[in-house]
């Protein structure tokens, strides 16, 4: 940090030498490295990564807060699965004039003291989704990768109470994939719908996954089985552009079934449930996904990364004749705090 009286200076740096606010505070800048993509300098006792581009703000009351990007990193990983987010530090200025964190520190913290005027607390768990698809519109919680969401091949119009997505663009593809996407907000959630899908081609799918970009998702989907023509249910993977096949597959009689994914910290647990079941059945053992993350879809050893974050989503695929359709009667997404490992 350096400060002036004059816009265009003299500046005079701040004499610590040190960033006000850092997810690293290893004297990287007194070293003359400023570089932020170092991952050796990964800081495992740091609870939120890349703090970085802040926006300085007086409350009416006269305190200062600075809010600025950061992401929150799977467990003693250099992993951040949920993109670029935002948060909030208090600050104080010192007796000769500079700025720093009200604890007098300068690493990032998931939580900071309220200002003086907060009359009471508020619920912040909006992040969670239930649509049943009764509205007239849909969600505005749902985004399309490389795609705009048209009429023709997603609506509420055909079936009503129900969305009605029409398959498109392999997973693979850039371009009109038929993606029904919403971000991951949280390192534990559960995602959840059920469809009804009865394909005619072996290029013809539908169910639920999650997305973070054309080459690297997990989709458990409705498909034909390879030597007969009836619906199962299985697991295709991709990693780094590279096809991973699941071979556990489940006889999906009638083409209706509910699907579950259960995200924990980089983990993927898979279930279904048929109509005539009362419980949930697992698919198929945890699943490392960690590797959806701004980290994990590096292409090269060296690479930045992204930084747009892992998506939910329900989609089909009809590389085919794009004809097939699937009906989804609900999709909700349900987060729970870190440390709740009690859910169903």
């Amino acid at each position: 940090m350096g400060r002036s009286r004059q816009i265009f200076g003299p500046y005079e740096p701040n004499p610590t030498g040190e960033p006000i606010i850092t997810s690293s505070p290893q004297h990287l800048f007194s070293l003359g490295d400023p570089d932020a993509g170092h991952f050796e300098r990964f800081d495992p006792r740091a609870p939120m990564q890349k703090a970085g581009h802040g926006s300085l703000v007086q409350t009416p009351t006269g305190e200062w807060y600075v809010a600025h990007l950061m992401s929150r990193p799977l467990p003693n990983k250099p992993l951040n699965p949920l993109g670029r987010e935002t948060a909030l530090q208090k600050m104080r200025w010192t007796t000769d004039g500079w700025l720093q964190m009200a604890d007098g520190s300068n690493l990032a913290k998931l939580t900071t003291p309220a200002p003086s005027d907060y009359s009471s607390p508020k619920q912040t768990h909006t992040a969670d989704i239930h649509t049943d698809f009764t509205a007239k519109v849909v969600d505005h919680h749902f985004m399309t990768p490389y795609h705009q969401q048209t009429t023709d091949w997603v609506n509420i119009t055909e079936h009503p109470e129900h969305l009605r997505i029409y398959g498109q663009n392999s997973l693979f593809s850039q371009f009109n994939p038929a993606i029904m996407g919403t971000r991951a907000t949280a390192l534990t959630y559960t995602s959840q719908t059920a469809l009804t899908f009865h394909p005619t081609h072996y290029s013809q799918t539908a169910g639920l996954g999650l997305y973070y970009d054309a080459n690297n998702w997990l989709y458990v989907r409705l498909c034909q089985a390879d030597t007969e023509d009836r619906t199962v249910l299985r697991i295709l993977q991709a990693k780094l552009g590279e096809r991973i096949d699941h071979r556990i597959t489940v006889d999906i009689p009638d083409g209706h079934v509910a699907l579950k994914i259960d995200y924990h910290d980089g983990w993927a647990q898979v279930s279904y449930q048929l109509p005539q079941q009362a419980e949930w059945s697992v698919l198929e053992a945890p699943i490392d996904v960690s590797y959806l993350s701004d980290e994990g879809v590096n292409g090269e050893p060296g690479e930045i990364g992204g930084f747009t974050g892992l998506f939910n989503f329900i989609g089909a695929v009809d590389a085919y004749q794009h004809v097939s359709f699937a009906d989804f009667d609900y999709y909700t997404v349900k987060n729970y705090e870190t440390e709740d490992l009690t859910h169903e």
